[in-house]
């Protein structure tokens, strides 16, 4: 009788998929040692293209005054590579977190480039406040003013003061309010930082982490 032979190659075939709770919830990884080259570099050039992206269209919205546009077109770059990682097998609770990551770094960083500018360029003046606003949160038995103000010429000032109208505040009293010289961005009672670069640093560390999620999820999406 013929007995047939095989060769080690034949015993060999395609590892089975991961199908466990971790790799659903943190990617398949199904490598030993370092990432494939492949992986990382495709990783890199995602989370950093995306963080850019996110950053450019909100700081162009915000010194454009289409920052509504810029918000929709930021959640939608972070939601369009979130589902780009889905169909990669990327793992869900890294994909939710680029998304979750790339819509906040789209709502915070116009709220950034104004303080920013204004802490570049911006001017003090003196205003007054021509009317005093209560509001009153009834769930948390809390009151907070807010001010209606005007420049001493009668000019009236577009946004409220909130910071410096306090509950002892009334009509008559002098404030002060930062305003643009290019009236770009809306005056503003706030404390302002320093300067651009200390307002910067930490919407810049909230895109550095989306890109580093964002390169970890693809990593570890190999099947």
């Amino acid at each position: 009788m013929k007995r047939g032979y095989r060769s080690v190659g034949d015993d060999q075939s395609d590892p089975a998929p991961d199908i466990s709770s971790r790799a659903l919830m943190w990617g398949p990884a199904n490598f030993t040692g370092m990432p494939p080259q492949r992986l990382l570099l495709e990783g890199i050039l995602l989370g950093v293209g995306l963080s850019v992206l996110i950053v450019g269209s909100a700081v162009a919205g915000a010194l454009t005054g289409h920052r509504l546009p810029a918000l929709v077109a930021g959640i939608m770059l972070a939601l369009g590579t979130a589902a780009y990682l889905f169909f990669t097998h990327a793992g869900r609770v890294l994909l939710t977190a680029v998304a979750l990551l790339g819509a906040v770094l789209s709502w915070w960083v116009p709220r950034v480039t104004a303080e920013a500018v204004l802490a570049e360029r911006g001017e003090t003046r003196g205003v007054v406040v021509t009317e005093v606003h209560e509001h009153r949160y009834e769930g948390r038995d809390y009151v907070k003013n807010s001010c209606t103000t005007e420049l001493p010429d009668g000019t009236p000032v577009e946004a409220e003061a909130w910071r410096s109208c306090t509950l002892s505040t009334e009509p008559g009293d002098r404030l002060s309010m930062v305003f643009d010289p290019q009236e770009v961005f809306e005056p503003t009672d706030r404390v302002l930082p320093g300067s651009a670069a200390e307002a910067a640093w930490r919407p810049a560390g909230l895109a550095l982490l989306l890109a580093a999620a964002c390169c970890v999820a693809v990593v570890r999406s190999q099947p």
